[in-house]
């Protein structure tokens, strides 16, 4: 009986134990509300590298305060190292090493084996040579660089002191450098014993702009001349081949020019590679012009001639074509000349093999409104110099033309379709008119051409063009007798595309070149999707035609990186409640492994949650939105609601997004669902013609769709948006009172005068931003004078009557700050209730961290005082 009753009694102590336990557990699990205190332990995943090997993966994880992290850890092992406030991080090709530059200390060099890391200070560029052999750096002491070249398998190092430039070869065999004291240009080949030779030493001026051609077996170089009484430095250029035997050299100068070199100039165009080098390592193009005198003439008028093609700043920056640089390619072993570039047709492009060019000139069919004039193409055989004309009038924006791989093959969207020039053949053929579906976008909103959904490139043997529709990849014969669509997301409604991101080739360095990326179909590829309800992830298409997920989930999948050297791959995984966590997985193992998930701390606050909305607007268009709800939510309760706008935005339904004391919209989401509001991020479909009425449209419809769920407090709905959604924010408050307070940050807002301005830089006007882009109105202002009115804020501002914080940069090239200010005034003479925050030294986009953190602060406190009826703070400086 005792025995029983000491049982009962032990059992009794137990259980009061863990019931006590219980609750001590439940008092540490209550979840607390984050404050602003807080947000400084929010980090963001980028920056992600995969070793070639897949062993070993590094990432960096940034904080707002700016003390990032890189971290380097095994994808199977335990094993991890830390790099605070380094960058420029690698994995050498062979898997063994990696590297990062961190201030104070330097270079650092991480032995994966060993895990023993080397820091060499002063270093301020690195890169990995020969497969992950060698190691060559360049370290600056006061002054003077040093070129340093390590053996990372026995130690042993070259140095070159005084080096003005260095580059190593695309194949990192051999590199070369320039020293700045003696002024020569020396090789070096990469081997065991480092062997060296002097190309050429010179008492005159300096040497420059180090280029090698792919093959390595060519470099070439400029040297200045002498300064002369005419604009711009004079250069001699270099050529050096025969780099397996002995380096030979050849000099072109053009003082001693009598071809049609002959009083021209070898020139360094700004915003262009200098100089250009061909596959074949025979040929280099580089750029010419014609003298012209320093002016010492003050300027005492402008004159602003309407008959120009162009508007007085931005003729005066091209000045005449005389004076524009010009492509020239030269044959040094042959010596010879040929002017690509001519004044009739003056810009170049070059073909990948450097073989043909495509020559226009943009001023053709000026003056016109678009953002960039349509063009006559000319192709030129730059070895014989024979020329012909193969596009009229083709459209140069929106990737409208590339080139194939090798360059035998040009394909341009023209007339809704993409079509193909052949080369060698000169012949034109339509691939997507037997397609039967629109290639250009359906839904394009704007005015003018709508483009193409898209073509990435060709494939490698240049059989197929690549082409994207709606939904779907399409492998295309160059010949147009064969089209087979490789992916069936039509009737899935999933969107496919090519993770372009993996694959990207240019078979002649520099930036002169037509882009055009090649696929290697026979390898397969990586592709990536996304669902109509916001699924993603990646898919691999086998080139026997079946295509096999990789990962695909209602979240957002993005950042797919595959080993080189090994069957797997790492990718970022998010949602809105899921904070980014790097995934890693391979073809062997049936679930993926987390190597990190970022911002565990989340799991100790409340957090809201969010759902996808769909709704219509008045002309029946279906549409999706993405409403958030605040943390601690509670059924049967109203709460305050913010609505952020700007064009379409439910694709972020997976996006995670941290907390934080400032944001470039200055409007960081999660700051708001913590604080006990709604947010909704609707989606807007427009009338071209009517932007600032079908943005109301759409909103309102929206928020009423939000409102029919009983949760929002009506009386308490704020707006706001930047740029072209600050136009939006402030024409719909000028249409509705259903808003309680509005933020428009650098709004546009009276059509007119904006439409009659200059882009701050360059001096182009704004008109094409109205007739065929986002400010949608399709026509010129004097085919529709009144419709610009009437979508025009200031013309409406008398209706608005909702409280209105404006807020611009002084310095805004892209909308004139001037634009908030109008506003400003009608609504001060108006007597209406408003702000204007100009902020002096910022531009379009806010960069100062002061200046995002005061312009969050006082976002925040508009919408607390009139969405919470909050008192105003007066600790918000306005020096």
């Amino acid at each position: 009986m005792k025995d029983t009753i000491l049982l009962i009694k032990k059992h009794m102590i137990l259980l009061l134990f863990l019931l006590g336990s219980v609750t001590i557990w439940g008092q540490i699990s209550v979840k607390r509300k984050v404050s602003p205190a807080d947000y400084s332990q929010w980090s963001t995943l980028n920056s992600e590298k995969l070793a070639a090997d897949g062993l070993w993966v590094s990432y960096n994880l940034s904080y707002d305060s700016g003390k990032d992290t890189i971290i380097v850890q095994q994808t199977y092992g335990s094993k991890k190292y830390t790099f605070p406030l380094a960058t420029d991080e690698n994995f050498s090709r062979d898997g063994k090493w990696w590297a990062a530059i961190a201030p104070e200390k330097g270079l650092g060099i991480l032995n994966l084996k060993t895990g023993k890391c080397q820091w060499t200070a002063d270093v301020e560029s690195y890169e990995f040579l020969a497969n992950g052999k060698y190691l060559a750096f360049l370290k600056k002491t006061g002054l003077e660089q040093e070129l340093c070249i390590l053996n990372l398998g026995t130690g042993q190092k070259y140095n070159a002191k005084d080096i003005a430039e260095y580059r190593s070869s695309p194949n990192g065999k051999i590199a070369a450098f320039i020293t700045k004291q003696q002024n020569a240009v020396k090789l070096i080949w990469i081997d065991d014993y480092f062997r060296t030779s002097e190309i050429i030493q010179s008492s005159a001026k300096r040497f420059k702009n180090l280029i090698w051609n792919k093959e390595a077996n060519a470099l070439a170089f400029l040297q200045e001349l002498p300064q002369d009484q005419y604009q711009g430095t004079n250069h001699k250029l270099y050529f050096v081949n025969h780099m397996d035997g002995v380096p030979n050299l050849h000099i072109l100068d053009p003082l001693l020019a009598e071809d049609i070199l002959k009083g021209l100039k070898i020139v360094t165009p700004p915003a262009k590679n200098p100089l250009e080098m061909a596959t074949d390592g025979k040929k280099v193009f580089f750029y010419t012009t014609a003298p012209k005198l320093e002016s010492k003439d003050k300027e005492i008028v402008q004159v602003w001639d309407g008959a120009t093609p162009w508007t007085y700043p931005s003729q005066k920056n091209s000045e005449s074509w005389q004076y524009n640089s010009k492509m020239v390619v030269w044959w040094p072993e042959e010596n010879k000349l040929f002017n690509i570039g001519t004044d009739e047709f003056p810009k170049t492009q070059l073909m990948a093999d450097g073989n043909y060019a495509l020559n226009h000139n943009p001023l053709q069919y000026e003056p016109q409104y678009e953002i960039a004039s349509p063009v006559d193409y000319v192709l030129t055989d730059v070895r014989t110099g024979q020329s012909k004309k193969i596009l009229e009038k083709q459209i140069r924006k929106y990737d409208f033309i590339k080139s194939s791989g090798s360059g035998n093959f040009i394909n341009y969207f023209k007339e809704k379709h993409w079509w193909v020039y052949n080369i060698k053949e000169d012949s034109h053929i339509n691939l997507t008119l037997p397609l039967g579906i629109p290639i250009d976008e359906v839904d394009y909103d704007c005015g003018g051409t709508a483009p193409p959904y898209g073509s990435p490139g060709w494939s490698v043997d240049e059989k197929y063009l690549i082409v994207y529709d709606q939904y779907d990849i399409w492998l295309l014969s160059a010949d147009g007798k064969s089209q087979k669509r490789i992916t069936q997301g039509r009737e899935k409604r999933i969107q496919y595309r090519i993770a372009e991101d993996s694959y990207t080739d240019s078979l002649l360095l520099g930036n002169a070149v037509l882009s055009g990326n090649k696929f290697d179909l026979s390898k397969g590829l990586f592709v990536e999707a996304i669902g109509e309800d916001k699924s993603s992830g990646y898919f691999y298409w086998h080139p026997e035609g079946n295509i096999k997920k990789m990962v695909y989930k209602d979240r957002m999948i993005d950042h797919l990186i595959k080993a080189e050297q090994s069957a797997s791959y790492i990718y970022r995984e998010q949602s809105f409640k899921l904070s980014p966590r790097l995934m890693f997985k391979t073809e062997k193992e049936k679930q993926p492994k987390i190597l990190i998930q970022t911002n565990l701390q989340q799991n100790h606050f409340d957090w809201g949650h969010n759902e996808l909305i769909s709704y219509t607007d008045s002309r029946g268009t279906p549409l999706q939105g993405v409403l958030y709800y605040p943390s601690n939510f509670q059924k049967g309760k109203q709460y305050p609601m913010i609505v952020h706008i700007y064009e379409k935005q439910s694709n972020i339904l997976h996006h995670y997004f941290n907390p934080a004391e400032n944001a470039i919209d200055a409007f960081p989401l999660t700051n708001y669902t913590l604080d006990g509001y709604l947010v909704l991020y609707p989606d807007i479909a427009y009338q071209v013609g009517e932007p600032g009425k079908s943005a109301a449209d759409c909103v309102v419809a929206a928020v009423k769709t939000v409102t029919a769920k009983g949760i929002v407090e009506e009386q308490h709905i704020g707006l706001t948006g930047a740029s072209f959604g600050g136009y939006e924010t402030a024409y719909i408050v000028s249409q509705t009172n259903i808003f309680a307070a509005a933020v428009a940050g650098c709004p546009l807002t009276d059509f007119v005068s904006q439409y009659l301005s200059l882009d701050g830089a360059g001096g182009t006007t704004r008109m094409w931003r109205y007739e065929s882009q986002q400010q949608r109105m399709g026509v010129s202002l004097f085919e529709d004078y009144q419709g610009y009115i009437e979508n025009s804020v200031v013309a409406q501002a008398a209706k608005i009557n909702t409280p209105l914080l404006i807020w611009s940069g002084l310095e805004d090239t892209m909308v004139s700050w001037t634009q908030g200010l109008e506003l400003h005034l009608a609504l001060r003479r108006l007597q209406k209730p408003n702000q204007f925050l100009v902020y002096p030294g910022e531009n379009h986009s806010f960069l100062k961290r002061e200046t995002k953190n005061d312009l969050t602060q006082r976002t925040k406190e508009w919408f607390d005082h009139y969405l919470k009826e909050k008192p105003f703070r007066d600790n918000l400086s306005s020096n």
